[in-house]
């Protein structure tokens, strides 16, 4: 699955070794410096804490890449690509099932996270700057857990760290749940229960920056959204911006920890074509990251150790309903979330602003200005509309 709003790295490792083809020699990708069996802890960017950025050299080039999940090969930015010299060709057309297929690739890409070497790996060449901009930070590469299959990803969200690790040598550490790690369709899957329904099998969303994506086969099935409000958000992704169903989920049960009052996205099966009835989801970082996890992707297992002061923090809920952009001197509003407060003071798509709570768009950044929908219910905002009128709109739980 791409990145939702509303998504990364010399002793030869020896297990799980990826091959190039059918009875071809094994091909060792991923590679520590002699002597090593692990990268050491390495600090990374929690980015607004829904994304992580990881140092890295690209092609020995220094980048903050974005750990994702759900992609078979890197995607790489075209502006990046071509900064670095990096030689895009064209996929063949008649092979391809999509538009992110028929994307030009490179290949014998070297990724190096610390002593770790990612080698001759191939990449999607996209455009990732509307991403980017949408996100507040700068894109070059986004790196998925496919290419860690040899390895244990050790993430300390509590300290901001990380380490890769040889998975020889691992333990189940003291306190942790352990959770079978199956793969299909490209995904990491981990069990997760939704308002007491039967365990299912949703994604492990390192890339996914929504707590909970819920799919139409889940949702459907278990009657999950019958009496509950629901609006719904802009999600932004690698293919472009959609708007997503959203509502809040009383209960959900992951890694033997009950966790409740969860803002979820509904996705229904039109927005995920091709995808298995037997994902049933997507659970992204905001609920990731409340636990101390080491994925064992060689060995098929995920360890997972609670925080416990973390977990007992609300999560938090969109109460403005309100997506703005900046441009020039103001700001122009992008989509307005249905029965929201920002509906009810009168917002429309394609309305300008000047001002928001008297602050020029200068004052604002991309973070703030995001985060102007989680304030507390019944805050109050004054917007000072193009042609001076002002608008004040109080924040409220609408789904």
């Amino acid at each position: 699955m791409k990145i939702s709003f509303a998504a990364v790295l010399v002793l030869v490792l020896g297990a799980g070794n990826i091959s190039n083809s059918p009875g071809s020699a094994p091909v060792h990708k991923a590679v520590f410096a002699a002597g090593a069996t692990s990268t050491g802890w390495i600090g990374f960017d929690f980015y607004d804490e829904k994304h992580i950025f990881i140092p890295a050299k690209v092609n020995g080039h220094d980048a903050m890449v974005l750990l994702a999940t759900g992609l078979p090969v890197p995607d790489i930015d075209k502006a990046f690509a071509a900064a670095i010299g990096v030689e895009p060709k064209e996929n063949p057309a008649s092979s391809a099932q999509s538009e992110h297929d028929s994307a030009p690739t490179v290949r014998g890409l070297q990724i190096q996270i610390g002593n770790l070497n990612l080698q001759d790996l191939s990449a999607s060449v996209v455009d990732l700057s509307p991403l980017a901009k949408n996100m507040g930070h700068t894109l070059p590469l986004l790196i998925g857990d496919d290419s860690f299959d040899d390895l244990v990803l050790d993430i300390d969200f509590a300290r901001q760290r990380f380490e890769f690790r040889n998975p020889a040598s691992l333990v189940k550490p003291a306190g942790a749940a352990e959770l079978p790690l199956t793969r299909e369709h490209d995904e990491h899957l981990v069990p997760v229960s939704l308002e007491g329904a039967p365990s299912a099998e949703f994604e492990l969303g390192l890339g996914n920056s929504g707590e909970m994506l819920v799919y139409e086969s889940y949702y459907h099935l278990h009657k999950v959204l019958e009496g509950k409000r629901s609006s719904q958000r802009l999600a932004a992704g690698t293919g472009g911006f959609v708007p997503e169903p959203v509502a809040t989920l009383k209960q959900v049960k992951f890694a033997g920890t009950e966790l409740s009052s969860m803002p979820a996205a509904f996705i229904p099966a039109s927005l995920t074509p091709g995808l298995p009835n037997s994902i049933s989801g997507d659970i992204g970082l905001p609920v990731l990251a409340r636990f101390h996890l080491i994925i064992d992707y060689a060995h098929d297992r995920l360890y997972a150790i609670p925080y416990p002061q973390i977990l007992r923090k609300p999560f938090p809920k969109d109460r403005l309903g309100l997506t703005l952009n900046k441009q020039d001197s103001g700001f122009i509003v992008r989509f307005v979330a249905p029965h929201s407060p920002a509906e009810s003071a009168g917002f429309k798509v394609g309305d300008r602003i000047t001002l928001i709570a008297g602050k020029p768009a200068g004052e604002w950044t991309e973070t703030a200005l995001g985060d102007l929908r989680y304030r507390p219910s019944r805050s109050n905002l004054a917007f000072t509309m193009e042609g001076g009128i002002l608008r004040h709109v109080k924040l409220a739980d609408y789904f």
